[in-house]
């Protein structure tokens, strides 16, 4: 059994990366250690700290719009309020949630000029303190899946506001021995509850339409309010999570790993356990004892199907099927194929030589030198293909002396910081960030995108590690301490250290990466590729898999079987999928999946001929993982009502891409389009190589 969330390194990073100040430092800052970028608890740390963010089921922002009643706003949308368009097309291309509307929100008497400061955060935590000028304070601690909006008041009289309105409250009476409970019904005409504990006595009156306030100044006094009327509730009500962290293992012998979300709470209940929502992916996972605390309360989620409620503490999670064994070899899941080095007959072999051999003639050095560390990278991985192909496929020295020297160049210069934008640490939020512009690169000086950007780049240094492992430690460690630099800021497993932030892109709670960094969205965070997301997780796996590091491995693999659940829940859709609005299903795939909303489309564009660039931005690149996670079923339903009827119009790399992924269910038409004599080379992608898409389809079968 390996037991994971190991620190990989706490060392400061390498002088080699200067020390700065970001451009867009946090605001209300009170937190000592790194900041997590990409989930939406940064959206209280940037310009005017208003932004949402999203708990999972509510939606809950500082609002501080008007004169008066600011204060921390909670709002949650069922899925008859969501929005479809463009108007008449069908399917849509997108759906979305209505924001920042505000059923409740908790403020102060007289509450002016509130001052708003993050006070603690972690993966999958953040801790809020509103303070007025001559009054007292609050405290809300937003925990992914927490299962109230729960405020601590601090020498104040406490006060709910509704924008829409309270028609009408009653006072149910004392609850669970330490809670007073009303039942509130908004002019929506949908019902809340509200609980108050520490100081119960304190009672709340409704005042007006749209205030409900207590009675008198309490010390302090817990208020909690949740969506619906049960009895369900009762038993939960008075505890609230303050914190959540991560435990997990994985027993590579089973196949199996399992992974926890424990809540740290404050507080008593009856129950003596509090209330946690779990999105789809958990409850198809959850271990039988979690799922004996189902409630049978359900709300729906904004992009991620319906809500479930269990009387826990912890969500534990067990996810069989792990992609154990596989790693740099091709490999597949379609039936009736399989990957065997005898599928490397003398003539196969002859037909990828020819390729490699004039891929071997590329300016290596001149097409890695790039000013995007995104594009730079897929060129690395390109040609630590063309090297591995080269070894281990073909096992043809001359082809490997003419690649393998200058690939291990363009990667030092990367090691080195010598490339065109030098990396810098970033004191700020604290991370690996480029020196170019924001503008540039995608974002990422603003931490967007960077487990696609470093993924490419650890994924290229595995597999040339692969041909010659001495390199990777050469030159005083120079390429391994790059490399683990980049796993620490994209992928860090550990919350102890210092330096970086524990997992800056997946997250845990949602199956799922978010690539958007610290730009506020009034959507919430976002990813567009599903595949560059689990490329960059196999990449981790492959770089384990060189230095040994079985936790880091087996992280790698867990997380691997963590997103087969997941994002093909939420980005791939089957017809028979269940979470997803049915008028989207069409589509067969998210586009780009936010918080708030789900868009049919991409950053660049919708493609030349049809939607091909919303299709292959989920695809690329395909490599030995793309199979696990896409699987037969998927493919070829995608394939033919997307793909078929515009593929061999497709007049530049994204015919090859696609055709690449013709091979996820169909290797031999693949291995036919690309082994064809009247080759076109505009017709391949410029971060793929027919030299590696020949050898992965000939590995898989497709030219048997």
């Amino acid at each position: 059994m390996v037991t994971l969330f190991q620190p990989i390194s706490t060392d400061a990073p390498p002088q080699t990366f200067n020390r700065v100040q970001h451009c867009q430092p946090p605001v209300g800052n009170l937190v000592w250690g790194p900041l997590q970028t990409n989930n939406s608890f940064s959206n209280l740390l940037l310009y005017d700290q208003t932004w949402p963010v999203w708990t999972h089921p509510y939606l809950i922002w500082f609002s501080k719009d008007g004169d008066e009643y600011h204060g921390m706003s909670v709002n949650h949308t069922e899925r008859d309020q969501i929005v479809f368009g463009p108007p008449d097309l069908t399917p849509p291309q997108y759906f979305s949630n209505p924001v920042k509307i505000k059923l409740i929100t908790f403020t102060g008497c007289n509450w002016k000029k509130v001052q708003c400061t993050v006070v603690n955060m972690s993966k999958l935590s953040a801790t809020v303190k509103l303070s007025a000028e001559g009054c007292g304070s609050l405290h809300m601690p937003l925990v992914l899946g927490m299962g109230f909006a729960t405020a601590t008041y601090y020498d104040e009289i406490p006060v709910l506001h509704s924008a829409v309105g309270f028609q009408e409250m009653r006072q149910v009476g004392l609850v669970n021995g330490c809670c007073a409970k009303y039942w509130v019904k908004l002019s929506d005409q949908r019902v809340w509850t509200i609980y108050v504990s520490v100081d119960f006595n304190n009672v709340l009156i409704l005042c007006d339409h749209n205030h409900i306030r207590a009675t008198k100044k309490s010390t302090k006094c817990t208020i909690q309010v949740c969506k619906g009327n049960s009895v369900a509730f009762d038993s939960v009500c008075g505890i609230y999570p303050l914190s959540a962290t991560l435990s997990g293992e994985v027993d590579p012998d089973k196949r199996l790993g399992t992974y926890s979300i424990i809540y740290s709470n404050d507080g008593s209940s009856s129950s003596g356990k509090g209330l946690v929502w779990a999105l789809p992916h958990h409850q198809s996972t959850l271990v039988p004892e979690v799922q004996a605390t189902f409630t049978g309360l359900t709300l729906d989620s904004t992009t991620k199907g319906l809500l479930k409620a269990y009387n826990t503490d912890s969500l534990k999670m067990i996810i069989p099927d792990l992609p154990i064994d596989i790693g740099f070899e091709p490999w597949t899941s379609v039936n009736g194929f399989r990957y065997d080095p005898a599928n490397y007959k003398d003539s196969v072999k002859a037909i990828i030589r020819d390729v490699a051999t004039n891929d071997a003639n590329d300016d290596i050095l001149g097409a890695c030198d790039l000013d995007s560390m995104y594009f730079g990278g897929k060129q690395l991985d390109k040609y630590a293909y063309i090297a591995y192909v080269a070894k281990f496929i073909l096992q043809d020295d001359t082809i490997l002396k003419r690649v393998l020297p200058r690939i291990k160049l363009a990667i030092e210069k990367y090691a080195r910081n010598f490339q065109k934008f030098p990396l810098c640490y970033d004191e700020s939020w604290k991370g690996i960030i480029s020196s170019a512009s924001q503008e540039l690169d995608f974002g990422n000086s603003n931490y967007n995108d960077h487990h696609f950007h470093y993924g490419y780049h650890i994924h290229a240094i595995a597999l040339v590690s692969a041909v010659d492992k001495d390199w990777l430690f050469s030159n005083s460690n120079l390429v391994y301490n790059y490399a683990i630099l980049l796993i620490r800021d994209y992928a860090n497993p550990t919350n102890t250290d210092s330096y970086f932030p524990q997992f800056r892109c997946f997250d845990w709670f949602h199956g799922h990466s978010f690539a958007a960094g610290i730009y506020p969205s009034g959507d919430g965070k976002s990813e567009e590729s599903s595949s560059e997301d689990y490329h960059s997780i196999h990449a981790l796996k492959l770089f384990a898999l060189i230095t040994g590091n079985k936790e880091l491995e087996m992280t790698a693999n867990l997380v691997l079987g963590i997103m087969k659940n997941s994002l093909n829940r939420y980005f791939l859709f089957l017809s028979d999928n269940k979470d997803m609005p049915p008028q989207i299903l069409p589509n067969k795939v998210s586009g780009i999946l936010f918080e708030n909303k789900i868009d049919y489309a991409t950053y660049f564009g919708r493609g030349t001929i049809g939607d091909e660039y919303i299709h292959g931005i989920h695809m690329l690149p395909i490599t030995s993982i793309s199979s696990y996670i896409r699987g037969q079923g998927f493919v070829e339903e995608e394939w033919s009502l997307k793909l078929a009827s515009i593929v061999d119009r497709i007049p530049d790399g994204w015919r090859g891409l696609l055709k690449l992924n013709q091979g996820l269910f169909d290797p031999k038409a693949a291995w036919k389009w690309f082994a064809r004599s009247d080759w076109d080379p505009k017709l391949i992608d410029g971060g793929m190589s027919r030299t590696w898409s020949l050898a992965y389809l000939a590995g898989i079968g497709g030219a048997n």
